[in-house]
């Protein structure tokens, strides 16, 4: 009985430091850190409920659009929805195709500009494709 006591006693050890493993690993990637799947699940969670866009959300996001489409010429659709946005913080929805050298474009522009000071500067974004039916990756502003 005091093996097995000792065993299991062992047997969780592991399984608590196997979980805390990695768990403060980042990954640098398209000028920004990913989000784990928890962080990008609970963020769209935050999205699900809903944004009341005032009239500054809307000309930023056209703005913002507008940039994106003149940095590809037309070439592709883009789209961009708010999720939250404070004084700290904004976290965004960005429809673009699945090419990971077009999200790696658009990411790093959205980090690095800060749209003459209307996009604090913590910033999160989740990419989605065009039919929003696929999360491609959630990406944070680094720290």
């Amino acid at each position: 009985m005091k093996n097995l006591i000792v065993k299991s006693i062992f047997v969780l050890i592991i399984a608590a430091s196997l979980t805390g493993c990695g768990e403060n690993e980042t990954k640098e990637i398209y000028c920004g850190t990913e989000m784990s799947a928890f962080q990008a699940m609970e963020l769209k969670k935050t999205g699900d409920a809903g944004y009341k866009f005032s009239d500054d959300d809307k000309k930023l996001a056209a703005d913002v659009i507008e940039k994106l489409n003149e940095m590809y010429d037309g070439k592709y659709k883009f789209n961009l929805g708010f999720i939250e946005r404070d004084s700290e913080k904004i976290s965004l929805y960005v429809i673009v195709p699945d090419d990971k050298e077009v999200m790696e474009k658009v990411s790093c522009f959205l980090l690095q500009n800060d749209f003459e000071g209307r996009l604090p500067k913590t910033r999160n974004l989740l990419f989605y494709t065009e039919s929003y039916d696929k999360l491609l990756i959630g990406i944070k502003s680094k720290k």
